[in-house]
């Protein structure tokens, strides 16, 4: 389903007819979209819906079934080179965390954006302007006193906000981030909240996956619901995010709650 709304906007991402298997099983299906600049999206669905994969298409480390019917363009291009990719769009994606060996620091984390190598050898490797915009993002996501901790001894809301940093060396106009709020603890679910909105109002769109309605960023424009590895529904936070919409999303009883941007979902209450 294509937003209509959008229909006068310059998009980045075409989607038409995409299928997606892993291990032979069918994670994604007739999927047909389009995503554009000056949106904040939010994709919402039940665990195992497709939505991580749906994510990991942008990054290109899934790809879809090629057929005569389907076409997948990022930036108007159906082949695109990595590098330029990670120069248009900042990934995050939770596993990412995984992928640190013991023994690497933070700093070389955040440095990889640059090599794609979490070594401290390629950090030294750095020019004086890949230096001054590390430095700079240390400072925004306050990770001076832990800048030289190794990365694995670090709590979840710190590595995140490592990741977030390294995400973002290249100033990308996108983020796609696949539940950047899973287990934070109040500080930097606070630091995640009020830089991600600083990057809004800076004009960077941000797509992202959440399971908690109380993480929804309030400039949020668009919602995209993914069920059972489809397109349950398309639009603007306003018309989806209701009581009935994700009851039937997620097929549970629930009441949604919004004021003034915000939202809570909690039982429903017969």
């Amino acid at each position: 389903m294509i937003n209509e709304s959008n229909k006068d906007q310059i998009e980045w991402a075409s989607l038409k007819n995409i299928n997606v298997h892993i291990n032979q099983n069918k994670i994604l299906s007739d999927i047909n979209i389009n995503l554009y600049y000056g949106e904040n999206i939010l994709i919402l669905g039940p665990n195992g819906s497709g939505k991580s994969t749906f994510l990991k298409l942008l990054n290109r480390s899934v790809y879809p079934i090629n057929s005569n019917h389907s076409s997948f363009r990022l930036f108007n291009k159906e082949n695109i080179n990595i590098w330029d990719l990670r120069q248009k769009i900042g990934f995050l994606f939770k596993e990412m965390e995984q992928r640190v060996n013991n023994g690497v620091k933070l700093y070389d984390v955040i440095s990889s954006g640059f090599s794609g190598i979490f070594n401290s050898r390629y950090s030294n490797l750095l020019s004086k302007r890949e230096r001054i915009k590390i430095k700079t993002l240390i400072k925004e996501w306050e990770l001076i006193n832990i800048i030289d901790n190794e990365f694995q001894s670090l709590s979840d809301g710190q590595k995140r906000r490592g990741l977030l940093a390294r995400a973002l060396v290249y100033e990308p106009n996108i983020l796609v981030l696949d539940e950047p709020f899973c287990n934070l603890d109040i500080k930097s679910n606070y630091i995640l909240n009020k830089n991600l909105n600083k990057l809004i109002n800076q004009s960077v769109n941000i797509i992202y996956v959440t399971h908690n309605l109380e993480s929804i960023l309030p400039k949020t424009n668009r919602v995209i619901l993914i069920k059972e590895g489809k397109i349950f529904n398309d639009g603007s936070p306003y018309e989806l995010i209701n009581t009935k919409i994700l009851s039937d999303l997620f097929n549970i009883s629930i009441k949604v709650i919004e004021k003034e941007g915000y939202w809570r979902m909690v039982p429903f209450d017969n």
